[in-house]
């Protein structure tokens, strides 16, 4: 869901970047720069079909925004609104454009965008028997040095995935995420994100 941060790569500082930072619409020229990104970033069961991220956002309860280094378009985020909590559900950088330090910049101007707000993110969590481990411990090594540590609970998803919520403010309540995932899907929820929350006990 995101750098993909549900999903994220693996992207490092860039001293003296400036990242802009735009609310779009979804008639935006932009979607089709997102709509590549976003199925060439995100594995296809991690996605959630476009119509209805845009259908939530037409309705207030999400934003697209798209990232620009100058008035170059580098990549977007998603992100699901509630009065309390902002859940950044899909980060992506142009793959063209990974290595260039665009990581810790989008994470620091998403900070400041939400900093009303209790903010979270999923990022897959490190197991031993994945398949792809090391990248598990290097995305959230990243998050770490970039504010976003364990909120003390898990997310089990399609497939048994389990996914860690990450938060700048430390501890969340999982209600606040369980909540808003069930008012974004509605009935569909059981299709798209069957959600199970575990405690972190680690």
């Amino acid at each position: 869901h995101s750098f993909p941060t549900r999903r994220s790569s693996d992207l490092e500082r860039k001293d003296n970047l400036v990242l802009k930072v735009e609310k779009i619409s979804t008639k935006s020229q932009d979607f089709k720069q997102i709509k590549r990104v976003y199925e060439e970033v995100f594995p296809k069961v991690e996605r959630i079909p476009l119509w209805l991220l845009k259908m939530r956002a037409n309705e207030g309860k999400a934003e697209f925004c798209s990232l620009y280094d100058e008035n170059e378009w580098v990549g977007f985020f998603y992100t699901i609104l509630t009065k309390k909590l902002a859940y950044i559900f899909f980060l992506a950088v142009d793959p063209d454009r990974q290595g260039d330090g665009y990581g810790s910049q989008a994470l620091e101007v998403i900070k400041e965008r939400y900093q009303d707000y209790t903010m979270g993110l999923s990022s897959e969590r490190p197991s031993p028997e994945a398949p792809n481990k090391e990248q598990r411990i290097r995305r959230q090594s990243f998050y770490e040095r970039n504010g976003f540590t364990k909120a003390g609970f898990y997310s089990i998803e399609k497939g048994g995935v389990r996914y860690d919520f990450l938060s700048p403010q430390g501890k969340v309540k999982p209600n606040l995420y369980v909540d808003l995932m069930a008012e974004f899907f509605k009935q569909r929820q059981a299709y798209y994100l069957p959600l199970r929350i575990e405690k972190d006990d680690e």
